[in-house]
C-alpha cells in the first residue's frame, strides 16, 4: 500500500516538471496553429466542439490536431474531458492546439457528488433486468443503450453473457456516470459538435447518442495515421458503419466504366491474398508461412472431409468485439457465440456438406475466460465437421479454391471471397451488407433456414461481383488512403508497446520537420470537408477524382429546384 501511495505521489510530482517531447510539441504547436488560431476574443457564450481526450496517447493527439482543425473550419472553441485535474502533461499539450481550451474534469465535484446517486440509479435498472435479453432490451430517454451496456460486459473477457450479474451492475453504473457527465455537459455549453475516436464503447456510444437526440453534430475521426471520418447528423445516423460507402458514392462508383474502378479492386485483392498489406488481421490470416491449398482433394484429405461435397466456411468472430453496438440493425442472436453455437448446432444435422469452422485469425487479441473452442469441437463426433483454431497451418489464400459458401455475421471474408464469386450468409448487419450480394436473413429461424440449404447455392452473378469488388475497394484500400499528415505512423507492433513520452516526442519531431505547407494545405482540404454541410463522408478527391461529382441526392435536389 505504501508502494503504491509512493508512487502515485512521484508520479503527481513529476507531472510539474514537463518532459523534453513536450516541451518540443508545445513550441512546434505554437508555432504552426496560432496562424489558425481566432483573431478575435472568443467569449463565454462562444460555441464549442467537445473532443474526446483519450487514455490513449495517439489518439488523444490525433483528436486533439483535428478538433484545432475543427475550432478554424467552424470559428468554435475547443472542450476536452479530461480523466483528472492530476493530469498536468495532457492539459499543457492539448492547451497548445487552441489558446481558447476549456477543460471538463470527471474528478470535479459536480461529478464526484453525482456518483452516490448514479450508483442507485443502476442498482434499480440492476434488479429490474432479470435475463440478458433484459439487458440487450434496456432504453432510457428514449435511446436504446442495452448494446452498449451487453457489450461493454464482454469486453471484461467474456463470450457471452449467461446471467445478469455484478459485472452488468458495474457496467451500468458506469453508464449512468457518462449519461450524468453528457446531460450536464449539453445544459452548460453551447455545443456545435463532438469530436470522438469511436461512436461504439461506454464514453462514445453513450455521448454520442445523446447528442446527436439532441441534433449535435457527431464526427467519428477513426484510428491515427489515416483519414477516415464520417459525420452524423441525427439519431437515425447511429450504426452506419464509418468505412461503409454511402448510397449514392456505391452507385456513382456502380455506373462507372468497368475499366475504371475493377483493374484497382483487382490490384489490391491480389496484394492483400499475398499479404503485400500492412494490418494485423492480414498479415495473421494469409500468412505465408502456414500451408496454402489450390487443391480441394488435397485440402479434405489433409482433415478427412469428403472432396465430393460442397465445403461452407464458417469464419467465426473475436466473440466480446462488440456484436451489438457497431451497427443499427439489431442482431438475430443474442452474441456472436449463441450464433457460433446456433450454427454448429445445425451443421450437426446436415450431412450434404463439408463443414470448417474457422477461428478468427486475432482470437488471441480478444481473450475469453468462459469459452474453449477445442473443448466444445472435442464433443463434436461428425466427420464432416472440422475446427481450424487461428494457430492452424492454413493460409487463408486457399480459402477461394476451397469455399462454396462462406457463413459469417460481419467478417471481412464474406466480402472479399464474394469477389471471386463465393456466395456469403449473413447472420447479421455488416459493413458490406445491404448491396446485393450476400444473404441477409431476418431472422434466427430464416437463417436457419438458409444453412439447411447452402448446398443449393450457386457462384454468384457478374453483376454482383462488381458490386462487391467495388465496395470492397471503397472500404479497405479508398477510405484508408488519405495519410493524416498530424500522427506518426505506427504499426501495430509499436503501438502495443509505445509510450506517452514516446508519443509526444515523435509528434514533436513530425511537426518540427514535415512540410509547412503540406500541413496547411490539409488544414484547408479537411476544413472544406467540414464546413460542405452536403458531405458525411469524407473521400480524398485528389486521390480519386472520378468521385469527385458523386453528388450526394439532397445536394442535387436542392441545386435543380
Amino acid at each position: 500500500m505504501l508502494t503504491r501511495i509512493l508512487r502515485r505521489l512521484g508520479k503527481y510530482l513529476r507531472s510539474f516538471v514537463p518532459s523534453e517531447g513536450e516541451v518540443s510539441l508545445i513550441k512546434a504547436n505554437h508555432e504552426f496553429w496560432k496562424r489558425f488560431w481566432p483573431n478575435h476574443e472568443m467569449g463565454e457564450s462562444s460555441r464549442h466542439v467537445l473532443v474526446e481526450a483519450s487514455e490513449n496517447p495517439i489518439i488523444n493527439l490525433c483528436n486533439a490536431s483535428f478538433g484545432a482543425i475543427v475550432c478554424h473550419a467552424r470559428q468554435v472553441r475547443p472542450i476536452y474531458l479530461l480523466p483528472g485535474f492530476r493530469d498536468r502533461s495532457t492539459r499543457r499539450v492539448l492547451q497548445s492546439y487552441h489558446p481558447a481550451s476549456r477543460f471538463v474534469y470527471t474528478t470535479c465535484p459536480r461529478y464526484l457528488l453525482a456518483r452516490i446517486g448514479m450508483f442507485f440509479l443502476a442498482l434499480r435498472t440492476w434488479t429490474k433486468l432479470k435475463t440478458p435479453r433484459d439487458v440487450l432490451d434496456f432504453r432510457i430517454d428514449g435511446i436504446r443503450f442495452g448494446d452498449i451496456i451487453y457489450d461493454n460486459t464482454l469486453v471484461r473477457g467474456y463470450a457471452t453473457l449467461k446471467e445478469v450479474d455484478l459485472n452488468v451492475l458495474s457496467v451500468l453504473y458506469a453508464f449512468y456516470m457518462h449519461r450524468y457527465m453528457i446531460k450536464d455537459i449539453i445544459r452548460r455549453y453551447r455545443l456545435d459538435s463532438f469530436v470522438v475516436a469511436h461512436t461504439i464503447g461506454m464514453f462514445g456510444g453513450t455521448f454520442s447518442r445523446y447528442l446527436l437526440k439532441d441534433e449535435i453534430e457527431v464526427i467519428n475521426r477513426v484510428g491515427s495515421h489515416e483519414i477516415l471520418v464520417q459525420k452524423y447528423r441525427t439519431y437515425a445516423d447511429v450504426g452506419f458503419y464509418p468505412a461503409k460507402p454511402e448510397r449514392h458514392h456505391f452507385e456513382r462508383m456502380m455506373s462507372l466504366p468497368d475499366d475504371v474502378v475493377l483493374p484497382l479492386a483487382n490490384a489490391y485483392l491480389d496484394e492483400r491474398h499475398n499479404q503485400r498489406v500492412s494490418h494485423i488481421a492480414v498479415e495473421l490470416a494469409f500468412n505465408k508461412s502456414k500451408r496454402f491449398y489450390e487443391s480441394r482433394e488435397d485440402f479434405c484429405r489433409a482433415t478427412g472431409l469428403d472432396p465430393k461435397k460442397k465445403t461452407i466456411f464458417v469464419m467465426l468472430h473475436a466473440f466480446n468485439d462488440h456484436p451489438h453496438s457497431h451497427f443499427a440493425r439489431p442482431l438475430a442472436f443474442q452474441d456472436y457465440f449463441d450464433w457460433f453455437e446456433r450454427t454448429l448446432r445445425v451443421a450437426e444435422t446436415v450431412d450434404s456438406v463439408n463443414w470448417v469452422f474457422k477461428e478468427h485469425p486475432a482470437a488471441g487479441l480478444y481473450p475469453v475466460k468462459d469459452l474453449d473452442l477445442h473443448a466444445m469441437f472435442a464433443k463434436v463426433s461428425k466427420s464432416n465437421i472440422v475446427f481450424l483454431d487461428a494457430d492452424a497451418d492454413f493460409n487463408g489464400m486457399s480459402i477461394r479454391f476451397l469455399a462454396d459458401v462462406i457463413v459469417t455475421c460481419l467478417g471481412t471474408a464474406g466480402m472479399e471471397y464474394a469477389c471471386v464469386g463465393i456466395p456469403c450468409l449473413l447472420g447479421g448487419e455488416s459493413p458490406y451488407s445491404g448491396f446485393g450480394f450476400t444473404i441477409e436473413p431476418d431472422t434466427g429461424e430464416e437463417y436457419d433456414t438458409w444453412l439447411l440449404q447452402l448446398d443449393r447455392l450457386e457462384k454468384l452473378t457478374p453483376d454482383q461481383i462488381k458490386a462487391a469488388k467495388i465496395v470492397m475497394y471503397f472500404e479497405l484500400p479508398m477510405m484508408h488512403s488519405a495519410r493524416y499528415l498530424f500522427c506518426p505512423h505506427y504499426d501495430y507492433r509499436q503501438i502495443v508497446q509505445i509510450t506517452p513520452s514516446k508519443v509526444l516526442a515523435d509528434t514533436a519531431d513530425l511537426m518540427l520537420n514535415a512540410d509547412d505547407d503540406a500541413l496547411a494545405g490539409q488544414v484547408q482540404v479537411l476544413s472544406s470537408f467540414l464546413q460542405d454541410p452536403d458531405r458525411t463522408q469524407f473521400i480524398a478527391f485528389d486521390k480519386y477524382p472520378f468521385m469527385q461529382d458523386a453528388g450526394d441526392p439532397a445536394r442535387i435536389e436542392r441545386a435543380s429546384s
